[in-house]
């Protein structure tokens, strides 16, 4: 994994340490991965400007694995316990004002 960045939109939309950012692994890619109090958080984000409905969230199973597995044999990550797939969407109303929604673990299926 690369230097760590922080940037404060990374510490509105990303929890823990950023990791990567815009990371891609053959034609799969991730915006952000970071490490959150021991497990590895992938993060998709989808942004709309203007409009009343959020942007459009697709959790893509097959894809978060494919991109889990080809990080953590990449990665000389310490203390992993668990790795989990977010999303984060912006609905940009204004210049102003934005609304977040943050869906954490959002393939946890209850197993």
């Amino acid at each position: 994994m690369g230097k760590v960045r922080k940037r404060p939109f990374q510490q509105v939309l990303v929890p823990g340490e950023v990791l990567e950012e815009s990371w891609a692994h053959g034609s799969d890619s991730i915006d952000f991965i970071a490490m959150d109090e021991g497990e590895l958080v992938f993060v998709d984000t989808a942004t709309k400007c203007g409009g009343y409905d959020m942007p459009q969230e697709e959790p893509d199973r097959e894809r978060f694995g494919r991109i889990a597995a080809a990080c953590v044999a990449e990665s000389e990550v310490e203390n992993l316990t668990s790795i989990r797939y977010d999303i984060v969407s912006l609905l940009v109303v204004d210049s102003e004002k934005v609304l977040l929604r943050h869906h954490k673990n959002v393939l946890n299926d209850g197993r």
